[in-house]
């Protein structure tokens, strides 16, 4: 099924996410829709923990834990859906457990 996003929408096989922030980019895997948020949306002082996962009806299932580089922390891109892999803004590639939002292992990439 291929994602759309319409504004602050997601429209998906299900139905409509509204989107609460502006959107990076949506996938659907494993039937949950994935949410990368523009890490410019959140606070600057602290981890943007801008990834989310819905399932296909629009309930929130998990948010991305974040890795501990502070406020450079935000994710900026995914690389791969399976497995599921994320750029950071701090120069690491996680990747990341698509049914619980948990790092499972952190790759340093400066």
């Amino acid at each position: 099924m291929t994602l759309t996003v319409c504004g602050d929408e997601i429209v998906c096989s299900k139905g409509r996410i509204r989107a609460l922030h502006p959107i990076l980019d949506a996938r659907e895997v494993e039937g949950r829709v994935l949410v990368l948020y523009d890490y410019m949306a959140f606070p600057r002082s602290e981890p943007a923990r801008n990834l989310f996962a819905y399932d296909l009806s629009g309930n929130s299932i998990w948010r991305a834990e974040d890795i501990g580089f502070g406020a450079t922390d935000a994710y900026t891109n995914i690389i791969s859906e399976t497995p599921l892999v994320v750029g950071n803004f701090a120069g690491v590639t996680c990747t990341i457990d698509v049914q619980t939002g948990k790092v499972i292992e952190t790759t340093c990439t400066k």
